[in-house]
C-alpha cells in the first residue's frame, strides 16, 4: 500500500454544467478515489461551476473526499489566482504537489497505489513533472522574464521546454518559496513561464505523463478540448518595458 501522506492534490473545476459536469465526474473517478484512501490531501477549487456539478462535488465532498479543502468562487476569479488560493489560503505542508485540471484525469485502469510511487520516485530527481512542450516567447515576454523577482540572470532564449498546465506534478518547496504562480499570471502563458522559472533556478523538468489522459475533451481525446471563457494574450505579451 502506497503513502500518501507525502502528497496534496489541487483540482480546478470550471465553467458551467454544459461541460463541467461531466468532466467532474470523469476526474473524481474511481482511480482519485484511491489516492484519498491512501492519505493525499485534497484541495478544490470551483471557478463558476454550475449546480449541477456542485451538487455533485458536494456530494463527493460527503464521502471519500470529506477533508478536502474547498475555494468556492461564483465568478471565473480565473485559473492561476484560483492556484494562488489553493496553494496560500491554507499552509501547504505537503511536500509534493499534483495539480489537476477538470478535463484531465487518471485513467480509471490504473494501479493508483503503483502510480503514485513512481511519481515520488521521479520527483526526487526532477522538480516538476509533466508532459512536456516546447513554446516561443512572443511580445515583451523576455522583458517581463527579467523583471520577475526569480529570474537569476539568464537571458531568456527564443524557445522555453515546459510542462502542459492541465496536468503537473511538482516538489512545492521551492515553488512556495519563490511565491509561485506570480501573481500577474491570470489565465494564459503559465505554464511556459514555469518552465522559466524551472531553468532560471536550475530545477529540472521532466517528462513523465503515464496513466493519465491530459487536456482531453468529453470523449477523452487529447488535445481536443473545448475552449471554455476567458481569452486573453499570454503574461508578459504586454508587459510595459520600463525605459
Amino acid at each position: 500500500m502506497a503513502d500518501g501522506s507525502a502528497f496534496c492534490v489541487c483540482i480546478l473545476f470550471y465553467g458551467s454544467d454544459e461541460y463541467c459536469y461531466y468532466l467532474a465526474q470523469r476526474v473524481l473517478n474511481s482511480s482519485m478515489t484511491r489516492l484519498a484512501e491512501l492519505g493525499v490531501e485534497f484541495r478544490f477549487g470551483f471557478n463558476a461551476i454550475g449546480a449541477k456539478t456542485r451538487t455533485h462535488v458536494n456530494a463527493q465532498l460527503m464521502g471519500k473526499f470529506s477533508n478536502a479543502k474547498v475555494v468556492d468562487c461564483p465568478e471565473n476569479i480565473f485559473k492561476y489566482p484560483m492556484m494562488r488560493r489553493l496553494f496560500y489560503d491554507w499552509p501547504l505542508t505537503r511536500p509534493f504537489i499534483l495539480w489537476f485540471d477538470d478535463n484531465s484525469y487518471i485513467s480509471p485502469t490504473v494501479d493508483s497505489d503503483r502510480w503514485l510511487e513512481r511519481i515520488k520516485q521521479q520527483l526526487n530527481v526532477c522538480h516538476v513533472l509533466g508532459s512536456l512542450y516546447t513554446g516561443k516567447l512572443i511580445g515583451n515576454q523576455k522583458e517581463w522574464i527579467a523583471a520577475q523577482s526569480w529570474y537569476t540572470g539568464k537571458p531568456p532564449n527564443d524557445y522555453v521546454r515546459y510542462v502542459t498546465d492541465s496536468w503537473w506534478a511538482a516538489r512545492a518547496e521551492k515553488l512556495l518559496a519563490q511565491n509561485w504562480p506570480t501573481p500577474e499570471i491570470k489565465h494564459h502563458g503559465g505554464d511556459i513561464m514555469l518552465g522559466e522559472f524551472c531553468r532560471q533556478q536550475s530545477l529540472p523538468i521532466c517528462h513523465f505523463r503515464d496513466g493519465v489522459a491530459i487536456n482531453t475533451n468529453a470523449s477523452g481525446i487529447e488535445g481536443a478540448k473545448v475552449h471554455r471563457g476567458f481569452e486573453a494574450p499570454p503574461v508578459g505579451f504586454d508587459y510595459a518595458v520600463k525605459t
